[in-house]
This record gives C-alpha cells, sequence and structure tokens, in this order.
C-alpha cells in the first residue's frame, strides 16, 4: 500500500516542482545532514513568512524535473497539457543539476539568499554524539566534578583521562580532548559522552549554494557580508579619487572633488571682491568676507616706535579762499 502511494504521490511531485522552476528565479540549496524532522517543519513554518518554499524530495525527481525544464516541452508529454501553460524552456536552469547531490533540500523564494541565510542556519539543535558520526567540532572537556560515584574511576582510567576523587565524585583534573574535528565518534567516546550527560554536536540546516537567474553562487560566496561589500568599495572609491587628484587625473571618481575645489575658489573670490553670485547664497556662505590675515606679524607694544605728537595748527584767516 505504501509504495502504491508513493507512486500515486510522483506525478503530483513532478509537477509542482516544475511549476516552482518556472515561477522562481533563485533557489537555494540547503543540506540536510543530522536535521531532524522537527526542525525541518519548523524551519518551514518560519520560511513561509518570509515567501520562500522548502520542498524536500528524492535528488532522482528532481533532477528529471530539471532535465524536462531546461528543454522545450514536447506535445506527446504526458503532463504536457498541464505544464505548457508554463512557457518555453528555461536553459539556465542547467546549471542547477551538479547542485543536486547527497542529502538536500531546495528552498524558493524571491527573498535574497543573503536575508535568508540567517534565518535558514540559526534554528540548531543540541545532538548527542552517536557512534560512527562525525565530529564537525573539537569536543573538550574541561576540568571539574563529573557528578559521577568513584565506583566509574576505572571507566575513566581506561580512556587515560587524569581524574582524582573530590567530595565523594569523580573529578577530572585536566582539559580532555574527547574528539577532533572530523573525527569519527567512537563507542567509549560515544558512552562518556552520555555518561557524563553532554550533546556536544548542533546540528541544522546549512546553506550550501544558491541558483540565481542562470548563475550559481556557492558556499563561500553566500556567506559575503553585504555591509562590509559596499564599505570596501567606498574605500576603494576614495583611494582611486585620491590618486586621480594627485595625478590630475580626470574620472568619475575624481569629478566631484574637483568641481567642489574649483566652487570653493570661485567662492573665495567672489567673497573677497564683492561679487556674490547665485550658487554662493545657495550655498549658505557667509556673504561678508573675513578681514585678511595681515602677512607680517605686528612688533610688540613695547617694541614700537613713539607716536609723534603733532604740534597745535596756527588758525590763519585764509580770506573765505576755501569757503
Amino acid at each position: 500500500m505504501g509504495k502504491k502511494e508513493t507512486k500515486d504521490k510522483k506525478p503530483a511531485q513532478f509537477k509542482k516542482i516544475y511549476e516552482l522552476l518556472s515561477k522562481y528565479t533563485q533557489v537555494i540549496i540547503v543540506g540536510l545532514a543530522n536535521v531532524g524532522s522537527k526542525q525541518v517543519q519548523d524551519i518551514r513554518r518560519i520560511l513561509a513568512k518570509r515567501n520562500a518554499l522548502l520542498v524536500i524530495g528524492k535528488n532522482t525527481l528532481f533532477k528529471k524535473v530539471l532535465a524536462t525544464r531546461v528543454q522545450e516541452l514536447p506535445k506527446e508529454h504526458e503532463y504536457y497539457d498541464e505544464l505548457s501553460k508554463f512557457g518555453n524552456a528555461i536553459k539556465e536552469l542547467d546549471a542547477l543539476k551538479n547542485s543536486v547531490a547527497g542529502k538536500v533540500g531546495f528552498i524558493f523564494t524571491d527573498t535574497p539568499v543573503f536575508d535568508l541565510k540567517p534565518v535558514i542556519e540559526e534554528n540548531k539543535v543540541e545532538t548527542p554524539a552517536r557512534v560512527g558520526a562525525v565530529a564537525p567540532i573539537d569536543v573538550v572537556i574541561p576540568p571539574g566534578p563529573t557528578g559521577m560515584d568513584p565506583a566509574s574511576i576505572q571507566f575513566f582510567h581506561a580512556l587515560q583521562i587524569p581524574t582524582k576523587i573530590e567530595k565523594g565524585q569523580i573529578q577530572i583534573t585536566k582539559d580532555f580532548v574527547v574528539l577532533k574535528s572530523g573525527q569519527k565518534v567512537g563507542q567509549s567516546q560515544a558512552v562518556l559522552l552520555q555518561k557524563l550527560g553532554k550533546k556536544p554536536f548542533l546540528y541544522g540546516m546549512e546553506v550550501l549554494a544558491c541558483y540565481d537567474n542562470g548563475s550559481i553562487l556557492n558556499k563561500q560566496q553566500v556567506s559575503v557580508n553585504l555591509n562590509d561589500i559596499v564599505t570596501k568599495f567606498q574605500q576603494n572609491v576614495k583611494n582611486v579619487s585620491a590618486i586621480s587628484l594627485a595625478n590630475g587625473w580626470v574620472n568619475e571618481a575624481s569629478a566631484p572633488y574637483l568641481l567642489a575645489n574649483a566652487f570653493k575658489d570661485l567662492a573665495a573670490i567672489g567673497l573677497q571682491s564683492g561679487f556674490i553670485f547665485d550658487q554662493i547664497k545657495q550655498s549658505n556662505a557667509p556673504t561678508t568676507a573675513a578681514p585678511v590675515q595681515a602677512k607680517a606679524e605686528e612688533k610688540p607694544a613695547a617694541q614700537q616706535a613713539p607716536a609723534k605728537v603733532e604740534e597745535p595748527e596756527e588758525d590763519v584767516d585764509m580770506g573765505g579762499l576755501f569757503d
């Protein structure tokens, strides 16, 4: 019964994926390794609020739909009547086929991947170390009490963990590295971490790549912070402007500064000469010229020559000559 139900669902799944590939220009590929079904449901609800749809299915089915979508749909296709309404072939989708590998899911959305990536990856769950799993991080047990009674001391000795008995319980005396990143979890390591109540691994969805209108952004590219890009771009523009100004080069980066400097020179001349043109008024610059500082410093008062005392002039009658 189960196989028949799955077979019956395939046509609907095929048509749905075909429709989504036609509707959206962006598909985010997420890794699902060690991600539980509850996590999937939680992130699905969160994404739905951001106009994003998470689809998880068999890779073989997804590849089959991709192979169909990148070509013109033949009239003899079994779903031609239902799928032909989605238009011509989208050959750019061929770039997506190499990303359909392993345990992955597909998020269809028009929201930029840079906005959704933090939302996708922040939903992580603490997970115990299971035998055979690969450690994604170093696992280190710090010094301190274990909460275990002395009867278990032999277990710690077998693993060569430095311990002592204090206040009726086993205490680890030094940092002990249980696992290195990339190392497989063994039986004794899994038991030790279980006894200590440790869940050392955090698992959740991981953005692996993003198809964006014919281009594939890899894991490193989707991890770029856009604010950092803007900041670096602005700094580089300033550097280009400085070099251009120093060498007298006129280009898009230096032109605004050259015009601004030329205006400042004209404004200074206008203010000094009393010729106030409209642009000076619009710039809110003070229209009264500041007094020009004397080039030669005035001598201290003590060193200045005494003021000459003029003799009083005799009042002479000029006979009305200048009256």
